[in-house]
């Protein structure tokens, strides 16, 4: 009986510990990556209808905290989407509630970003470059409900 208890106790503790490190390692969401100046926390990912049956619309919700001590501007165009085969998906810009605003110093705001994308894309790199056209500051890997 003692022997039996144990091999379930085991078995229970692997399991748990490969269930862990699964959803560890699938996506960076609710982690915090930026600059000195302005950390970037994605803290949900959904699906919208988009016109086309092939495409959708992503709605990446993003938490932003200015670490500075003056002002700064932040907006939806300081992201871009980049799936496995490093094809890149630029913002979806139909949408009134999209992030674009500055930030006081010290304080933290809450906005949406939106990517047009194919419909049976699971996951994907979302970046965040300080300027455009410069190498990313940050990057998470998220992966996509279904």
């Amino acid at each position: 009986m003692k022997k039996i208890l144990m091999a379930i106790l085991a078995t229970l503790l692997i399991i748990t510990t490969l269930a862990g490190c699964g959803n560890s390692e699938s996506s960076d969401l609710n982690k915090s990556f930026g600059t000195k100046a302005i950390s970037i926390t994605p803290t949900d990912v959904t699906r919208e209808k988009a016109a086309s049956n092939r495409k959708i619309i992503l709605r990446v919700k993003v938490k932003v905290k200015n670490h500075s001590k003056k002002a700064m501007g932040i907006g939806a165009g300081n992201f871009q989407l980049k799936d496995d085969n490093g094809k890149t998906y630029d913002i979806y810009g139909m949408k009134s509630n999209s992030l674009g605003q500055e930030i006081m110093p010290g304080e933290s705001i809450k906005g949406n970003v939106y990517f047009e994308v194919p419909a049976d894309l699971e996951r994907g790199w979302v970046d965040y470059s300080v300027f455009l056209n410069e190498e990313p500051a940050a990057e998470w890997l998220l992966t996509f409900p279904k």
